[in-house]
C-alpha cells in the first residue's frame, strides 16, 4: 500500500528548505542535550569501577585532593576527564 501525500500552495525549493530547517532544529535540540564525553559526571562508584580502585581508595584520593570532586547536594560526582589528567599527573615518576 502507498501513502500520498498532496502538497499545496508551495513550491519545491521552499519545501526543501523548511524540512532542512526543521531537521537543523532538531538536531541543534539533541546536541544541547549531548554532553562532550571529558565533561560527563561520573558517580563515586563509576570512578572506583573505571580506576580498579576501591571506594576507600577513592575517597582518600579526594580526601587529598589528588582528584577532583564536585559535590552535588549531598552527592559526590567526578568529571571524567578530570580524573583522566589526574591518573596521568599521579602515575609520573619523579626523578
Amino acid at each position: 500500500m502507498t501513502n500520498v501525500l498532496q502538497l499545496e500552495n508551495t513550491n519545491a525549493l521552499d519545501f526543501k528548505n523548511q524540512i532542512v530547517k526543521e531537521v537543523i532544529d532538531a538536531l541543534k535540540g539533541f546536541a544541547n542535550t549531548l554532553q562532550p564525553d571529558n565533561e560527563q559526571l561520573l558517580t563515586r562508584e563509576e570512578t572506583a569501577k573505571m580506576l580498579s580502585v576501591s571506594l576507600v581508595t577513592l575517597w582518600d584520593w579526594t580526601r587529598k585532593d589528588l582528584i577532583p570532586a564536585y559535590r552535588i547536594g549531598n552527592k559526590v560526582r567526578y568529571k571524567k576527564g578530570e580524573v583522566f589528567e589526574a591518573l596521568q599527573k599521579m602515575n609520573k615518576f619523579q626523578s
